[in-house]
C-alpha cells in the first residue's frame, strides 16, 4: 500500500513535468543523449532480448532518465526558482524528524542491543522497514542540503544558524548509527570539499581551520564504530578473497564477460550469480540471492558496454557542468550518488530511484538548460 501511494505520488509529479513541455525549446542536445541512450537500451533490451518482458525497469528507467529532463523547463518557471530553496529546506525538516527518531530509538534500545552495531541496526531496519543504505543516502543528502544553507546564508539571523547547525548534528548522529559505511565517508569527505569551494577558494578560511577538525571526526568515526574494528581484524587475519564483497563483484564480471559485454537477459542475471557463488563455496550468497551491490555492474549485465557508457556519461555531464556552473550543491549530491553506486545497486528499489528522480529534477535543469544557469544567479532572480 505505501509503495503503491509513493508510485501514485511520482506517477502525479511526473505528469505536472511533463506538462510543462515548451515545444519551443530544443530537448535534444549534447548533453541530453546519454540520459536517452540509457533509456532507450534499456527499452530495446526489454522489447527485443529479455525473455521476462519488465515493465517495472521500462517504469523506472524512464523515471530515472527521461523524467529528469524536464527539469529544463522548471527552471522557466519564477515560482519554481523561488520555491526551489524551501522545497529543499521541507526535505531537510522531513529526513530531519526521521534521524531524531533514529537516535532516539538507539538510544531507547541500548537494553538489547548493548551497543553492538549488529544488533542495533538490525532492530532499527525491523523498525523502520527502511533498508540502512537508503536511509542512510538520504540523510546525507540532506545534510548536504542543510550545510549548504549554512555556509552560504551569512546574513540570516543567528538563532536560523544555530538551527541549522543543530540540524547537521542530529542528522550526522543518526549517520553514524545506521552507519552505512561508503555514504558516510562520502559525506564527510564531500562536507570537506565543500569547505574548499565555499571558503579556502574565496580566501576566508585556513584550510588547517577546515580539514583538522573534519580529519578528527573522520578518524573517530573509525574507532568508535564496531563495524570498522571488525573490517580491520578481518583484513589482519584473512585474504581479501575471502570477503563476500569481493565474490559479488568477482561473480557480476563472469556474468558479463560469459555475455562477451553485450548484456544478459534479466531473468537469468540472479540464477547465473547464484551459480557462480555456489561454484565457488558461497552458498550463503545464492540463498539471499544476493545481487551484484554495484550498480554500475548492475547496468552492465542488464544492457551491456553500450548502457555502461551511455549511464557512465550521464553521471559525467552531471560533475561536468554542476561544476563548471559553480552548482556545487548539484556536483556534491551527484558525486555522493557516483560514490553509492560503487557499493549498492540504488536504482534497482523506490526508496533509490525517488531519492534520485527528486534530485535531478530539482538540480539537472540548471547544468543541462542551453543558457548556463548558475545557482547564485538563479537564486538572485
Amino acid at each position: 500500500m505505501f509503495e503503491a501511494v509513493q508510485s501514485i505520488i511520482m506517477s502525479a509529479a511526473s505528469l505536472f513535468l511533463l506538462l510543462q513541455y515548451n515545444s519551443k525549446k530544443h530537448f535534444l542536445s549534447i548533453k541530453t543523449v546519454p540520459f536517452l541512450l540509457s533509456f532507450f537500451v534499456l527499452l530495446a533490451f526489454n522489447i527485443f532480448y529479455y525473455n521476462s518482458k519488465s515493465l517495472q525497469i521500462i517504469a523506472n528507467s524512464f523515471l530515472i532518465f527521461i523524467i529528469p529532463l524536464f527539469s529544463t523547463f522548471l527552471y522557466d518557471s519564477p515560482f519554481f526558482k523561488q520555491q526551489r530553496e524551501k522545497i529543499l529546506l521541507v526535505y531537510s525538516f522531513c529526513i530531519t524528524l526521521i534521524s531524531t527518531y533514529i537516535v532516539i530509538f538507539y538510544i531507547n534500545d541500548i537494553p538489547n542491543h548493548h551497543f553492538n552495531w549488529y544488533f542495533a541496526r538490525f532492530n532499527l531496519e525491523n523498525n523502520i522497514d527502511i533498508h540502512g543504505t537508503y536511509i542512510s543516502l538520504w540523510i546525507a543528502i540532506a545534510f548536504l542540503f542543510v550545510f549548504n544553507f549554512l555556509v552560504k546564508t551569512q546574513n540570516t539571523a543567528l538563532k536560523f544558524k544555530i538551527l541549522l547547525i543543530v540540524i547537521c548534528i542530529v542528522l550526522l548522529a543518526s549517520l553514524v548509527i545506521v552507519n552505512a559505511r561508503m555514504i558516510l565517508f562520502s559525506t564527510l569527505f564531500l562536507t570537506g570539499l565543500n569547505c574548499y569551494f565555499f571558503f579556502y577558494k574565496k580566501d576566508k578560511l585556513n584550510t588547517k581551520m577546515i580539514f583538522f577538525p573534519l580529519i578528527i571526526l573522520f578518524m573517530g568515526v573509525i574507532f568508535l564504530s564496531q563495524r570498522y574494528k571488525d573490517d580491520i581484524q578481518f583484513l589482519n587475519k584473512n585474504k581479501i578473497e575471502n570477503s563476500s564483497r569481493y565474490t559479488l563483484c568477482f561473480c557480476s564480471l563472469k556474468v558479463i564477460t560469459d555475455s562477451h559485454f553485450l548484456g544478459t537477459d534479466n531473468g537469468s542475471i540472479q540464477p547465473k550469480l547464484n551459480s557462480c557463488y555456489d561454484e565457488y563455496g558461497f552458498n550463503d550468497l545464492s540463498k539471499e540471492n544476493l545481487n551484484s551491490h554495484n550498480q554500475y555492474l548492475d547496468y552492465f549485465m542488464k544492457g551491456g558496454f553500450l548502457l555502461f557508457i551511455a549511464f557512465i556519461s550521464t553521471l559525467f555531464i552531471k560533475l561536468r557542468f554542476a561544476l563548471k556552473s559553480r552548482n556545487y550543491l548539484y556536483f556534491s549530491i551527484s558525486l555522493l550518488f557516483s560514490f553509492s553506486f560503487l557499493t549498492e545497486n540504488i536504482l534497482v528499489r523506490q526508496y533509490g530511484i525517488y531519492i534520485f528522480l527528486l534530485c535531478d529534477v530539482l538540480f539537472l535543469g540548471s547544468v543541462v538548460t542551453n543558457e548556463g544557469h548558475r545557482t547564485n544567479e538563479i537564486e538572485k532572480n
